[in-house]
C-alpha cells in the first residue's frame, strides 16, 4: 500500500464487517514479503470464519525516526521520549506538547527512567495493558527513552493505576524495535483490561541520555536530561571510556569515537556535565565522576559527541553439518570455530555452540532445542521464547524460516543441564549463542519448560567446500546422512530455493560440474525441478531420494548473494589502497582476475602470495576514488567489481565496496582512542597509517637554517624556533598545532610536562608565539628557553599535531578565549619530538 510501517493489526471487524467472499485465513507472514499473497495461508477461499472476524491494519503513513527528546515535566514524575515524524504536535489535556507514538514514564519517583508506561495516540495519553508484558517489551521502552537496558517489566499497576484510554494490549516485542509502537499488539484501543493491569518498566540508567543532530540514533551530540531540561556535556577530558558508557546506555554497542569541539554542531541551553571521568563500567553517564550538574568552564563550541558501533558483528560463521544419527531423532547444526571437537557422553562429536533438534519425529527440522556447551548438551528454557528466537535456530540448522516456537516441553522433556534462559534474539543473529540471555547455566526453570522449534523446511540443507555459508556444493540431509544433488536440469530457480532455505538472499549462480569440488557418499536428488516458491529443496519435483543416473562430477552448487567479505583483504598503505582477492575464488565461481574499479579502465592486477591485488593511489578521483572527511579522518572509497567464471554470456558482477580511513592526527589520540568512522554502509573497511610528521629546530626566525640532528647547547633565555611539517599528497589538508610541551625525557609520556601550546593556543603569550598553524602543510612557533623547575637537565620538545580539511572546516585556530581550561588529565594526541636541548652553562 506504500503506507509505511504498521502500527496495529486490529481483529474482530474493528473497521466494520465486510461482505462477499473471505479469501484468506490463517495468514502467516514473516514480514519480508512484498505482497500479502506471498504469505503462507490455508489457500484462497479456504476458511472457517465469519465477517465478524475481518482483519484490519493501522499504518504509519510516514517514515519516522526515533529520537529521545524533551521529557514533559508535569506533576507525577513523568519522563517522555519523543518520536520525530512529519506529524504536527498536539496539545494534550494536561497542556503538554507531544507527538504520535511518544512514550513517557509516570510515577517513577526520583528515577526518571522508571514508571508506568504511557503512549501518546490520537491526541491523548493512554496506558499499556500488562497481558504478556515481558522484559523484551520493556527493553524497547528503555531504548526509546535513552535509559539503557531494562531491568524488569512490572505489571498489575506497580507504579499506580493510570486514567484515560488503555491504548495497547497483548504487546509482543522482539526486543530489537526502536519504539514501542513498532511492536505487535491487538490494535490501538483494543483490549480486555482495566487500569489495575497497567504495565511499567524499570530501566538501568539513572537519567535519560540522547544523541542528536545526526541521521541515526547511535551517533550525535550527547545530551543529558536533568532538572526538567536537556543539556549538553563539555568535552574536557572526554574520552572513549565516557563514550562507551553512553553507547551502552543507548543500546548501541561499543563506542567507535569520542568526538570533541561540537563535531555534531553546538547545542543550546544548559551545559550539565564537565570533566566527565568514567571507568567504562557505569550504567549511566550521570553516574560517572564529574564536576556536578551545571558546574563547568565551557561553551557550546566544546560540546561532546559520540559515534557508536550501532550493529556489532560476529566473526563466527555458522555451517550446518552432520546431524548425530543417534536414536531419538536428533538433528544438529555445527558452529565452525577454532574449537577442538569434544566427545559428548552419548559418544557424539560436537563443537561449542552447536545446536540440535531432538524428538521431532520424521521431521529433521523440528524438535526440542539443545545447545552444546562445555562438553555437554543442555536444553533451553521457554521463558520469553518467541518466533525471533526460533528463527535463529532454524537459520543455524539450515532449515529455512521458523513456523512456530513451541514451549512447555512440546517435544518432551530433556535431561541434563538447562543452559539458557530468558533468551532474547533480534532474529538476525547467525547462531543461538549470539543472542542475549541470562548467562550459561543461569535459569529458574525445570525441564517441563524446555523450548522447541518447528521450521519450514522438511530437511536441512547445507553449502560446503567454501569459505562462507552462502556459497558451495549443495548437500541435503536424509535418512541420517548428508548427500549431494545432481546437476541435471539444475537452474536458477532451484538455486533460489536453496538460498532462501539458508536465509542467504537471492541466488546469483546455479553452478554445475562440481564447481565446488566432488562430494562423496549418496547422491540424494536428481532432475530437480523447482518453481522457485518452495520452502525446501526436498519439496521440489525430483526422481525420488537416491534415484539418479549421475556421478559426483555432476554435483550441483550455488552462489547466493552477500559473499563473505572477510575472505578478501584490504591494505591501507600510506599512498595506496590495495584490495586483494584470494585465488580460491576461482573455485567459488568468481574470477579474481576479472575485476575493475569504479573506473572501468582501472583493471590492472598483480599476483602475490596466492592473492590477486588491485591497487589505486590514495588520491581523490584516482580510478573513481571519492574522498570524504570528518574532524578525525580522511576516508577514500571505491568499489571492486568481480565477474563470475562463466564464458561467453552477460553476467552481473559482484560489487565489493571498500574504504580506507586515514587519521588526521598523528601516532596516538588526545583523550580519545578513535576507530575509523566510515560514512559508507557495508563493504570492506580499513584503517591507514597516521600522517608522517617531522619537527626541526631552527637557528633563525626565518626558519631557513635548521640545527643538525642530535643535541644542541643554548643559553638561558634563547628563543627556540620550531617548525613542524607533514608529508601529505592532498593539498586541501593543513597542519594544526594541537599541543606542544617540554619535558626532561625523550618519552612523550613522561610524567612531568611543561605546556607551551594547549588547545591550539599559547599558554603564555609573553613566552610563546604561534607563527603559523592551520594554513599549510607546515606549522611554526617560537618559545623562550627557561629552566623547568630550576633543573638544568637537557630538555625535549614534543608536539601533538592534526590535519584539518580546509575545504570543509575553518582550520586557523582562534585564540581569543578564556585563559584557563581544565585539561590536566588529558592524554596527548600524536607526537613529534626534538632534543635534547642542553644548557650552555657558561651563560648562567
Amino acid at each position: 500500500m506504500g503506507c509505511g510501517r504498521a502500527l496495529g493489526a486490529p481483529p474482530q471487524a474493528y473497521f466494520g464487517p465486510g461482505s462477499g467472499p473471505i479469501w484468506m485465513d490463517d495468514v502467516s507472514c514473516t514480514g519480508s514479503e512484498s505482497k500479502l499473497g506471498e504469505c503462507r495461508h490455508n489457500g484462497f477461499g479456504s476458511h472457517n470464519c465469519g465477517h465478524n472476524e475481518d482483519a484490519g491494519v493501522v499504518c504509519e503513513e510516514s517514515n519516522s525516526t526515533v529520537v529521545p527528546t524533551t521529557p514533559i515535566t508535569t506533576a507525577g514524575t513523568i519522563t517522555t521520549a519523543q518520536v520525530t515524524a512529519d506529524i504536527t504536535s498536539t496539545t494534550t489535556p494536561d497542556n503538554s506538547s507531544a507527538v504520535e507514538g511518544e512514550v513517557r514514564l509516570v510515577n517513577g519517583g526520583n528515577h526518571s527512567c522508571s514508571g508506568r508506561v504511557e503512549i501518546f495516540h490520537r491526541g491523548q495519553w493512554g496506558t499499556v495493558c500488562d497481558d504478556i508484558w515481558v522484559l523484551s517489551n520493556a527493553q524497547v521502552v528503555c531504548r526509546q527513552m535513552g535509559c539503557g537496558r531494562a531491568l524488569s517489566a512490572p505489571s498489575v499497576a506497580y507504579f499506580g493505576p493510570g486514567s484515560g484510554p488503555i491504548w495497547m494490549d497483548d504487546v509482543s516485542c522482539s526486543g530489537s524495535e526502536s519504539k514501542l509502537g513498532e511492536c505487535r499488539h491487538r490494535g490501538f484501543g483494543s483490549h480486555n483490561c482495566g487500569h489495575n493491569e497497567d504495565a511499567g518498566v524499570i530501566c538501568e540508567a539513572a537519567a535519560p541520555v540522547r544523541l542528536v543532530n545526526s541521521n541515526n540514533r547511535c551517533s550525535g551530540r550527547v545530551e543529558v536530561y536533568h532538572d526538567g531540561q536537556w543539556g549538553t556535556v563539555c568535552d574536557d577530558a572526554w574520552d572513549l571510556r565516557d563514550a562507551n558508557v553512553v553507547c551502552r546506555q543507548m543500546d548501541c554497542g561499543s563506542a567507535r569515537s569520542a568526538l570533541q569541539n561540537a563535531a555534531f554542531g553546538p547545542g543550546s541551553g544548559p551545559i550539565w556535565l564537565d570533566n566527565v571521568g568514567c571507568s567504562g563500567n557505569e550504567t549511566s553517564i550521570t553516574e560517572c565522576r564529574h564536576l556536578g550538574f551545571g558546574s563547568h568552564n565551557c561553551h557550546h563550541g566544546e560540546d561532546a559527541s559520540v559515534i557508536c558501533e550501532d550493529q556489532p558483528e560476529s566473526n563466527s560463521t555458522v555451517v550446518p553439518t552432520t546431524p548425530d544419527p543417534n536414536p531419538g531423532n536428533i538433528t544438529t547444526a555445527q558452529v565452525t570455530a577454532d574449537i577442538t571437537p569434544t566427545t559428548t557422553p552419548d559418544n557424539s562429536s560436537a563443537a561449542e555452540g552447536e545446536v540440535r533438534l531432538v524428538n521431532g519425529g520424521n521431521h529433521s527440522c523440528s524438535g526440542r532445542v539443545e545447545i552444546f556447551h562445555r562438553g555437554q548438551w543442555g536444553t533451553v528454557c521457554d521463558d520469553i521464547w518467541g518466533l525471533s528466537n526460533a528463527q535463529v535456530v532454524c537459520r543455524q540448522m539450515g532449515c529455512g524460516r521458523a513456523l512456530s516456537a513451541p514451549s512447555v516441553a512440546h517435544f518432551g522433556q530433556g535431561s541434563g543441564p538447562i543452559w539458557m534462559d530468558d533468551v532474547s534474539c533480534s532474529g538476525s543473529e547467525s547462531k543461538l549463542g549470539e543472542c542475549r540471555h541470562r548467562g550459561f547455566g543461569s535459569h529458574n526453570c525445570g525441564h517441563n519448560e524446555d523450548a522447541g522449534v518447528v521450521c519450514e523446511a522438511a530437511a536441512p540443507v547445507r553449502l560446503v567446500n567454501s569459505n562462507n555459508r552462502c556459497s558451495g556444493r549443495v548437500e541435503v540431509y536424509h535418512d541420517g546422512r548428508w548427500g549431494t544433488v545432481c546437476d541435471d536440469d539444475w537452474d536458477l530457480r532451484d538455486a533460489k530455493v536453496v538460498c532462501r532455505q539458508l536465509d542467504c538472499g537471492p541466488a546469483r549462480s546455479a553452478l554445475q560440474n562440481a564447481a565446488f569440488g566432488l562430494g562423496s557418499g549418496p547422491i540424494w536428488l536428481d532432475d530437480v525441478g523447482c518453481s522457485g516458491n518452495e520452502t525446501s529443496i526436498t519439496e521440489c519435483r525430483h526422481l525420488g531420494f537416491g534415484s539418479h543416473n549421475c556421478h559426483h562430477v555432476e554435483d550441483a552448487s550455488v552462489i547466493c548473494e552477500a559473499p563473505a567479505l572477510h575472505d578478501y583483504q584490504l591494505i591501507c598503505s600510506p599512498d595506496k589502497l590495495q584490495m586483494g582477492l584470494d585465488l580460491a575464488d576461482l573455485i567459488s565461481g568468481l574470477n579474481p582476475y576479472s575485476g575493475n574499479l569504479a573506473s572501468r579502465n582501472c583493471s590492472w592486477a598483480r599476483v602475490q602470495n596466492n592473492m590477486v591485488w588491485y591497487d589505486v593511489d590514495a588520491v581523490e578521483g584516482a580510478c573513481g576514488n571519492t574522498l570524504t572527511t570528518n574532524r578525525t579522518h580522511a576516508i577514500y572509497s571505491n568499489s571492486l567489481f568481480v565477474y563470475p567464471v562463466i564464458e561467453g554470456s552477460f553476467n552481473l558482477p559482484v560489487s565489493i565496496p571498500f574504504s580506507c580511513a586515514y587519521p588526521l592526527e598523528t601516532d596516538t589520540s588526545l583523550n580519545v582512542a578513535i576507530r575509523p568512522f566510515l560514512p559508507s554502509s557495508g563493504g570492506i573497511l580499513g584503517s591507514g597509517a597516521k600522517p608522517r610528521a617531522s619537527m626541526s629546530l631552527f637557528r633563525n626566525s626565518t626558519f631557513t637554517e635548521p640545527y643538525p640532528a642530535g643535541g644542541v647547547n643554548l643559553p638561558l633565555g634563547s628563543p627556540l624556533y620550531v617548525g613542524v611539517s607533514v608529508t601529505e599528497r592532498q593539498l586541501r589538508f593543513v597542519v594544526v598545532l594541537e599541543e606542544c610541551y617540554a619535558s626532561h625525557s625523550s618519552d612523550p609520556h613522561y610524567y612531568q610536562q611543561y605546556s607551551l601550546i594547549r588547545n591550539k593556543c599559547p599558554t603564555d603569550a609573553r613566552q610563546v608565539s604561534v607563527i603559523e598553524s592551520g594554513r599549510s602543510l607546515q606549522a611554526r612557533f617560537s618559545a623562550l628557553l627557561f629552566l623547568l623547575e630550576d633543573d638544568y637537565r637537557p630538555i625535549y620538545l614534543h608536539c601533538n599535531i592534526s590535519l584539518c580539511d580546509r575545504a570543509r572546516f575553518s582550520c586557523v585556530p582562534s585564540c581569543r578565549r578564556r585563559s584557563h581550561r581544565s585539561v590536566s588529565s588529558s592524554e596527548a594526541t600524536g607526537r613529534v619530538t626534538i632534543g635534547p636541548i642542553a644548557w650552555d652553562k657558561s651563560t648562567k
